[in-house]
């Protein structure tokens, strides 16, 4: 049985793959774990090194890359290559140059009065084993492929299935890692097939996973994972807030709402998709977006000049339209675009901008995974932080003002993983930083040192050089009483006193 590739912006077909069924699954992970046990023993920073042989095939198929991305999702390639291409380039170089700072040889913990007695402590960070990747459709590169690199690094073995919307994508990820000789030839292994058929399975058999995409499955996942107590980190949706205070600087923030909510044509987990304005600006705001919007160009990917691309399938194009009907009936105003493209044959969605929005409207509190952005006002910070807040979701969002010191002190106010002053998006790219958030966005966190702690366990080493007996052995005779009484006096010098 195949998965066909199928370009959104043109329809026609790119090409197809071989699915696998579950026992050929559990068999790609019985030779990664195999091939992991040699893997793991070398050193970190001669696996980072030879891991890191990566970019120079990347460099060498930048364009190349940059076009099946553009061919399978529908986006521009030039988008393609800043967003994908080149993040994974940056992540790999930064995660070769950093990897030793995280999972070094070893890190002593003081153990305060144990020290006295000759005892020493040391914390190693060990390879989890298998990670199972689970790879999203938006961002079909780089997202699972820096997921794939830092488990590599960290001494892990891969099992990766791509989305079933971007299998070529998986495919040139599995082929682009192989060009590195010194890689074990099963320690990463590519799987094809639905969420559903091979999910169960991949839960099951891994020692990590690593799953991008909706909530929902997110949830059944974990769900899953719960029977084997398996680790999750999970980066599900998103609903980002773009707050504008009056004293931003205007030009600069109506260009940021545009390419925030329209980059990847809305098909982004972090993208603006609630603008707060504040109600002196509100009117003067919208109207400049409104321009601005209107002369965005949407086309073929392919075509120079366009700005915005096609949906990845009929489905998701679906159900963003039906998001935008409902928010007519619910009261919302259509200001810019509201409906699939007319003159293009493939899944176009105009950039669309929705005004006169309440915080209770569904439109502002599910996610609408397109090019949608609602518009709402508010008269104080302390209200504008309330409604931020009042959403299910907690990836990434922004404020907006000249001053500094007050954007950082309203950032810190808001129920998210990241919080930007006069930036949004882009945040993603930034390999060294955490990526992930609370509540309905997700759990744990990659990219950065925090990506290495979760693919690796904590391994504590206790050494003791004490040459006496322990004080609290038994027997519990006279002795020991004496020696509990001093234990006594010092558990009184542990009090902090206020």
């Amino acid at each position: 049985m195949q998965i066909e590739s199928i370009n959104p912006a043109n329809l026609e077909r790119n090409g197809a793959v071989e699915t696998h069924d579950e026992e050929e699954v559990i068999e790609c992970f019985v030779k990664a774990r195999k091939a992991q046990q040699e893997w793991k023993r070398i050193q970190v920073l001669e696996r980072a090194s030879i891991i890191a042989r990566v970019n120079e095939s990347l460099v060498d198929q930048i364009d190349e890359l940059s076009l099946l991305v553009c061919r399978e999702v529908g986006k521009p390639p030039l988008e393609a290559f800043i967003s994908e291409i080149y993040g994974a380039i940056d992540s790999t170089f930064h995660y070769y140059n950093s990897v030793s700072e995280v999972l070094g040889e070893e890190r002593e913990i003081p153990l305060g009065f144990y020290s006295s007695l000759d005892k020493r402590s040391f914390v190693y960070r060990k390879p989890a084993g298998v990670v199972a990747v689970i790879g999203p459709f938006n961002f079909p590169f780089v997202i699972p492929f820096q997921q794939i690199v830092q488990s590599l690094i960290a001494g892990n073995g891969v099992v990766f299935k791509p989305s079933s919307e971007a299998v070529l994508v998986g495919e040139a990820i599995y082929n682009i890692l192989h060009t590195i000789e010194e890689l074990p030839e099963d320690l990463m292994q590519v799987v094809f097939g639905s969420g559903s058929k091979l999910g169960r399975v991949m839960v099951d058999e891994a020692n990590r996973v690593i799953f991008t995409g909706s909530t929902n499955t997110g949830k059944a996942i974990m769900r899953r994972a719960a029977n084997t107590l398996t680790p999750v980190a999970l980066e599900l949706g998103g609903k980002s807030a773009m707050v504008v205070l009056p004293d931003a600087n205007m030009d600069r923030a109506v260009r940021a709402a545009a390419w925030g909510c329209f980059i990847n044509s809305g098909q982004v987990c972090a993208s603006v998709k609630r603008l707060f304005l504040h109600e002196s600006i509100k009117d003067d705001f919208t109207s400049r977006l409104v321009e601005f919007t209107n002369k965005l160009v949407q086309g073929y990917p392919e075509e120079p000049g366009t700005d915005i691309g096609a949906m990845v399938n009929q489905e998701q194009m679906q159900l963003v339209l039906d998001a935008i009907e409902r928010a007519r009936e619910q009261g919302a105003k259509v200001l810019s675009g509201g409906r699939r493209n007319p003159d293009l044959e493939g899944y176009f969605i105009e950039p669309t901008l929705l005004g006169e929005c309440t915080n209770s409207m569904d439109c502002v509190q599910q996610e609408i995974f397109g090019p949608v952005l609602v518009i709402l006002s508010f008269s104080s910070e302390a209200e504008a932080i309330k409604m931020v807040n009042d959403n299910p979701y907690g990836l990434t969002s922004s404020i907006w003002t000249e001053n500094i010191d007050r954007g950082k002190q309203f950032a810190r106010e808001i129920d998210t993983g990241t919080m930007m002053v006069n930036e949004c998006v882009y945040s993603f790219a930034l390999a060294m930083t955490p990526w992930g958030g609370p509540k309905a966005s997700g759990i744990g966190r990659t990219h950065g040192e925090y990506g290495f702690l979760e693919v690796t366990e904590p391994f504590h080493l206790n050494v003791d050089r004490y040459k006496e007996m322990d004080p609290w052995w038994m027997p519990y005779d006279k002795d020991f009483r004496e020696i509990m009484d001093n234990f006594k006096h010092i558990a009184k010098s542990l009090v902090v006193k206020q």
